[in-house]
């Protein structure tokens, strides 16, 4: 497998599939809707069968390319699937893991816009494709690839009020012009492309005619065009969308959720509208400590998008994944920001957003030297004459934007994809994980028993995942059913009885062991009289929608 590579749809088919058939034992994969234009959702769903299905099992979820361009999160789930199918029966970690829990992994959300970024004439679309939120285009300038070679670069125009210049140092690069500079060469900067309803004078940049963007179209305060742009008709109006709410939704199991974007080298967490004193105070914790983890193990900031990710105090973002998965369903989740170009070139511990607006004319110079190293000829364009059909001679060059910007270079992605396995890994070994501590038969008479079963959680999370869940009634709590032969009746107690919650070590917040107090909250006692006769056996099923099902035999002997 070459993962310094961007996958097509039908390479994501081909691979899952032959994956599938190779690896019987660890992967299933089956579609879970169709895009606007009728292309499959693929997914993945990786566990050990022989010791459960993934139903049975507490999950993680992982999807990649909900946003046309942001390319590198396939290739990073899939990286990551091809080392757990490979690594199974020969690393110690994943052989347990995938014996214990469940991953449900959808490599590309939107096949649609992700065929145009790839194409050999391509377009380069916020999410979907359909026209939206009317079918004719705007008035102003659509982003095209004019000359056909397979790039969509930009436009500089000569112009005396233009605010971009070449720069002192390397003319290839542009750099704004100074508010009080005059006398000197300037130029506009325009996206490659044509005019809709051009008068020979002014120019528009026109807003894109396939204007969706799918992380707003979830259902967490979704709201209008005048409010979101590009948030859809209704919440999960658009086919990409409601895929994935349907499954996620109808899958309990699911405790955490990595979706992977592109790119500010960030795990963002919930909430976007709301600061963090409006989060219960324990998923707090939970989100900042095994966020830490994520920070140790990738190098990216664990940072709230909220606090961190706004451009600006009265910017807010509404309909987004990571807030529904959380505020609905109480599960834990991370929009993981892949990929920093500026990060990459050396530039440490900018502000993710505010640096697009407010930085030295140095930084920019960096990051062309670092993609003149990394990936010349294709990253940085040395600009050249075209004669555009409208605006006469113009000259197109400058940023490649889709393999510098938005994505690595290719010769960069695998590197990139590996940053990530570890923390996959992590998140999962902090499942809630349900058990049978002990399931015993004490003979009272000749045909009476008294059953005894102890369960506990031996994970990090509650059976609940978090207070979230717990508020929304997201999770049921814990069950243990008795399975008795024909010729037993219960004395006392129930076949189906109720365990509660169990508790695992994320409500422990205390690091001074001075003050620490440690119950055994993770556990729970149950018991039933029976009567049957000797040699019989009893199952019983314990179960719960977040922790997993567990099973156990024992003969009344």
């Amino acid at each position: 497998m070459d993962f310094n590579h961007y996958f097509h749809n039908e390479e994501i088919e081909a691979v899952l599939n032959e994956w599938a058939q190779s690896y019987p034992h660890l992967l299933t994969v089956e579609t879970i809707g169709a895009s606007h234009e009728g292309r499959p959702i693929w997914l993945a769903a990786l566990t050990h069968q022989a010791s459960g299905p993934a139903v049975e099992k507490p999950a993680v979820w992982l999807d990649a390319n909900i946003h046309a361009t942001e390319l590198a999160g396939t290739t990073t789930v899939l990286y990551f699937l091809h080392q757990a199918l490979t690594g199974y029966g020969q690393d110690e970690r994943i052989t347990r893991l995938l014996e214990n829990a469940a991953f449900y992994i959808v490599p590309r959300v939107n096949p649609d816009g992700a065929a145009l970024a790839l194409a050999k004439q391509p377009r380069l679309l916020r999410s979907g494709v359909r026209p939206y939120p009317w079918a004719e285009k705007d008035e102003g300038i659509h982003a095209q690839d004019l000359d056909g070679d397979g790039r969509i670069l930009q436009m500089r125009i000569p112009d005396p009020n233009g605010d971009w210049k070449c720069s002192d140092q390397d003319p290839r690069l542009m750099v704004k012009r100074a508010p009080d500079e005059q006398g000197g060469q300037y130029y506009r900067l325009l996206p490659e492309g044509l005019l809709e309803n051009y008068d020979g004078f002014v120019v528009k940049v026109a807003r894109p005619l396939a204007g969706l963007d799918f992380n707003r179209n979830f259902p967490f305060e979704w709201q209008t065009e005048d409010q979101q742009r590009g948030a859809g008709l209704y919440p999960a109006s658009e086919p990409e969308v409601r895929a994935v709410v349907d499954f996620v939704a109808r899958h309990p199991n699911i405790n955490y959720a990595l979706t992977f974007h592109t790119y500010s080298r960030a795990l963002l967490r919930p909430f976007s509208t709301r600061p963090d004193d409006a989060m219960n105070f324990h998923d707090l914790r939970v989100f900042q400590e095994i966020g830490a983890i994520g920070t140790r193990l990738t190098g990216y900031r664990s940072v709230s998008t909220y606090h961190d990710f706004r451009g600006h105090a009265a910017e807010m973002t509404y309909g987004a994944f990571d807030d529904w998965v959380y505020d609905h369903l109480g599960a834990f989740v991370w929009t993981v920001e892949q990929w920093d170009l500026p990060t990459e070139a050396g530039i440490a511990n900018r502000k993710l957003r505010e640096w697009y607006w407010n930085h030295p004319p140095e930084d920019d110079l960096k990051i062309l030297r670092w993609v003149d190293q990394h990936a010349p000829q294709m990253g940085y364009v040395d600009w050249y004459p075209y004669e555009h059909p409208q605006l006469g001679r113009v000259e197109l060059g400058g940023w490649n934007v889709l393999f510098t910007w938005h994505n690595p270079p290719p010769p960069q992605m695998a590197k990139e994809a590996a940053l990530h396995v570890p923390f996959i890994c992590a998140i999962a070994q902090t499942l809630p994980r349900l058990s049978i501590h002990h399931f015993t038969a004490e003979a009272l008479s000749e045909t009476t028993w008294l059953l005894d079963l102890g369960v506990e959680n031996s994970g990090y999370l509650p059976t609940y995942t978090s207070q979230q869940a717990k508020k929304r009634g997201a999770a049921r709590p814990v069950f243990a059913e008795l399975s008795l032969p024909e010729n037993a009746r219960l004395v006392t107690g129930r076949a189906r009885q109720e365990a509660g919650h169990l508790e695992g070590r994320s409500n422990k917040d205390t690091l001074s062991s001075a003050h620490a107090a440690s119950p055994t909250d993770n556990r729970a006692r149950l018991t039933w009289v029976i009567e049957a006769p000797r040699g019989s056996s009893v199952q019983v099923t314990v179960r719960s929608e977040r922790a997993g099902w567990v099973r156990q035999t024992i003969t009344l002997s």
